[in-house]
């Protein structure tokens, strides 16, 4: 991963990057990215598929209808706001 890329992916997130930053977030994007691949590598042939925890107890609230945020609280944070919608910039 370059520094471009580095910057894209702040830009998209609307996240602020220092200059000084950059190099240094590309070097652990390309670490992590190094050690996914060593995963990736692994054979695993012989493994079972674990989809589940068997002994995992989810335990989940009743759904209840609950009256909806108005949208001026919703858009309050909005970087950017049109016609009462979040607007998303979506250079690539």
């Amino acid at each position: 991963m370059n520094i471009k890329e580095v910057e894209r992916i702040y830009n998209l997130s609307n996240l602020s990057l220092e200059n000084s930053d950059k190099e240094l977030i590309a070097q652990k994007f390309n670490k992590v990215l190094d050690f996914i691949e060593v995963i990736f590598d692994e054979d695993t042939t012989d493994v079972d598929m674990c989809e589940y925890i068997s002994r995992h107890k989810a335990v989940f609230r009743k759904d209840e209808p609950r009256k909806s945020l108005d949208r001026e609280k919703a858009l309050e944070n909005a970087k950017d706001t049109e016609y009462g919608y979040f607007r998303l910039d979506w250079k690539l």
